[in-house]
């Protein structure tokens, strides 16, 4: 020991070199008894890389999985929040989003059949999905979807999906019709709100009471297949079927076409297309502008309504015997060519896993295909939300047979006239009626 008398001066530097001198002699002392000095937490012997460092500290490359939509993914917020929780749930993958805007199906068809480099997903539109099957440009996912899988689906989506009797696609988000009633336009025309249990008669009367002339029209539709095909099987009828056969010859059909040339031509409660156009482009805008009492579409028009700040009621669409609506089942596909079919499968698993459908609620871009998906914060937002949840389980799919988008075309060529009160509605379905199985066919 060193002593230190009254004159003695402490020198820092000198103290801690007898220290450090002293601790090295007793590690060296215990180095030989066995006892291990390894901190718990430390990783296991021999996971280390060349550099000594652990290897849970070396960055993992991700494996990168694109996805092709016609969505601007910089400003989708439901593509934003995909990314995220797909992500936080599979950490090994990296989800890359690829964009094509105009021309989208052609364009993807042209990709496919040149057998270019391809992405693993795509987003594929319903009514497209049998026309990509047929000419084999997507892959059936026969051997991944199961009774098990399906059963957490509400019926409309795997009736949607199929294809000569095999699943061909999953869902993005389902767009059922609901009737939106504007509130501003009823309490203006001291007009009562219906109910929920309505008919196509209450409806008729609701439109007229609405309409005031030059100013305002009890109801507006697109003179298109979307806008009009719900009616026709609301009154017992059908625009087509899958397989390929006219339903406009039925009576029930006529009868529908008939009920609302009505309220174009002789009520006059329908605003004209020439009218519509002057409020703007899109099918809602009639009703943002406060010039349509009545509009049946989807949970994305909600969206927005609220951002042009317009009270809107909801209604289920109006019966005649029986409450009853159309869905349209956006999808997602792998394309023929995708590099590794399994991989894929893994993102659309996940896109119609009750994490991404809760995310299509909650972002408005849809109502939720699994049965699973919690409603609860949904159902609080508006207090005619139900309505839409009840939609899935009495909806039929929107009929999309192989040539259905010729048929449309040639359905709204023959009916432009119709519209206009300047042809009967027999006439007009007769001259569908000559074209049909040829159009059907694919033999325009």
């Amino acid at each position: 020991m060193l002593k230190m008398n009254k004159k003695s001066r402490f020198h820092p530097a000198a103290f801690m070199a007898v220290m450090l001198i002293f601790l090295i002699a007793v590690a060296g002392c215990s180095g030989g008894s066995g006892a291990s000095t390894k901190n718990p937490a430390d990783p296991p012997a021999g996971n280390t890389g060349s550099s000594g460092s652990s290897a849970s500290n070396t960055p993992k490359t991700k494996q990168k999985v694109q996805v092709m939509s016609w969505w601007d993914f910089t400003t989708s917020e439901p593509l934003k929040q995909l990314k995220a929780k797909f992500e936080e749930m599979n950490p090994d993958l990296e989800l890359e989003y690829m964009q094509i805007g105009t021309g989208y199906a052609d364009k993807v068809l042209a990709m496919v059949a040149g057998g270019g480099a391809l992405p693993d997903v795509m987003m594929l539109a319903m009514d497209k999905v049998p026309v990509f099957a047929d000419k084999g440009a997507i892959l059936s996912l026969e051997k991944y979807v199961t009774k098990e899988y399906t059963s957490g689906l509400y019926p409309v989506v795997s009736d949607a999906l199929t294809f000569n009797g095999k699943p061909y696609a999953v869902a993005r988000d389902i767009t059922s019709k609901v009737m939106f009633l504007n509130k501003k336009v009823f309490d203006e025309a001291k007009v009562p709100y219906p109910g929920a249990d309505w008919t196509m008669e209450d409806f008729r009367n609701t439109a007229k009471q609405l309409t005031k002339k030059d100013a305002a029209w009890g109801f507006y539709f697109p003179k298109n297949a979307d806008g009009y095909t719900h009616f026709l099987y609301a009154m017992g009828g059908g625009l087509v079927t899958q397989d390929g056969k006219s339903l406009l010859a039925k009576k029930e059909s006529g009868d529908a076409l008939q009920f609302l040339q009505d309220m174009i031509v002789k009520d006059q409660s329908v605003m004209s297309e020439t009218q519509a156009q002057q409020f703007g482009k899109t099918d809602m805008a009639v009703f943002i502008a406060g010039k349509a009492g009545m509009i049946a579409g989807g949970l994305s028009y909600t969206a927005s309504f609220k951002q042009a700040n317009v009270e809107y009621l909801v209604r289920p669409l109006p019966k005649k015997d029986k409450t009853t609506s159309t869905s349209f089942v956006n999808s997602w596909v792998i394309p023929k060519g995708a590099k590794n079919p399994d991989l894929s499968w893994r993102v659309l698993q996940f896109l119609s896993s009750k994490e991404a459908q809760q995310i299509a609620l909650d972002t408005a871009m849809g109502l939720p295909a699994s049965k699973s998906v919690d409603t609860t914060a949904f159902l609080k937002q508006h207090p005619d939300n139900k309505y839409f949840i009840e939609s899935l389980g009495y909806s039929v799919p929107f009929p999309t047979p192989v040539y259905g988008a010729d048929f449309n075309a040639e359905v709204q060529k023959q009916f432009d006239l119709m519209w206009l009160g300047q042809k009967s509605v027999a006439d007009s379905v007769a001259a569908v009626e000559k074209a049909a199985p040829n159009v059907l066919a694919g033999k325009k």
